[in-house]
């Protein structure tokens, strides 16, 4: 199996290389929207709504206004949101059984990127064994390729996520399969390779420099932890009017009729 990496979300899906629709996907968002989606369902959270923008995670929040909005908008909470992007007050809060709506700068537009592909997994570092697991056990059984998408900072490279990355596919070389490692796959795996340790390794990131302006330079230690939960985040396209039918809502838009959204559940 081909095990192919993207050093950022700023992509044209339509005109890549490889087949989404026969690749297992890793979406990498270490600081900090996959660690925050890991840390929402090892606290208990039901589902995960993914918007791809602020309009449209606030147009789903009118929709269900018992879900929790969440998310940050150059390391901030825009006004309204419930939460921000921080793993440590996720797991701080009272959030059992509780949906979320989720919008981020970086991480969830990764998300809308490989949407078409046959599956598609939150990876970070909290659940890094665990989620490259499930990912190489569905792409052995079904000979599908792998691919790691880094989400980046807007657009740029962020050493955080290559290097988690990197550290994927080291993980997967103690596996018995034959892969076939992309060029970019090998140069993450040198970036890890070349590291003391991860939180050193996290600290030169562009993500990191501009969490600590904003004041959150907590959450670094925390992303840090390697392999602390054995949890991940499974995405799902689902018809909007078929889950306001579920949640036991009217039912009156007419466009509503054939829009598909992105959602996360624990697995």
């Amino acid at each position: 199996m081909k095990v192919n990496v993207v050093l950022t979300n700023r992509f044209d899906e339509n005109l890549t290389e490889f087949n989404l629709k026969n690749t297992v996907c890793a979406v990498i968002d270490v600081i900090r929207a996959t660690s925050t989606i890991t840390a929402m369902f090892e606290n208990g959270a039901g589902n995960i709504l993914l918007a791809e923008n602020k309009r449209q995670a606030l147009r789903l929040k009118k929709i269900f206004p018992e879900y929790m909005l969440c998310g940050e908008v150059n390391c901030f909470p825009p006004k309204g949101f419930d939460y921000g992007n921080s793993p440590i007050d996720i797991l701080s809060a009272v959030i059992k059984n509780k949906n979320f709506i989720l919008m981020t700068t970086n991480g969830t537009k990764s998300f809308f990127k490989v949407k078409n592909c046959a599956a598609v997994f939150a990876l970070s570092i909290l659940n890094l064994n665990y989620t490259v697991d499930n990912i190489v056990r569905i792409a052995d059984e079904n000979f599908y390729d792998i691919l790691l998408l880094c989400s980046g900072e807007e657009g740029k490279i962020a050493y955080d996520d290559v290097y988690t990355a990197g550290l994927a596919v080291k993980y997967m070389l103690t596996k018995p399969y034959k892969f076939e490692f992309s060029d970019t796959s090998k140069l993450v795996l040198s970036a890890a390779l070349s590291e003391i340790s991860i939180n050193n390794a996290l600290e030169k990131s562009c993500s990191t420099i501009s969490l600590k302006k904003a004041g959150f330079g907590n959450d670094i230690q925390f992303c840090s932890q390697l392999n602390r939960y054995k949890i991940t985040g499974k995405l799902n396209l689902v018809s909007l009017k078929s889950l306001i039918i579920n949640e036991g809502k009217s039912y009156k838009d007419s466009v509503l009729a054939k829009e598909m959204i992105l959602m996360l559940s624990p697995c």
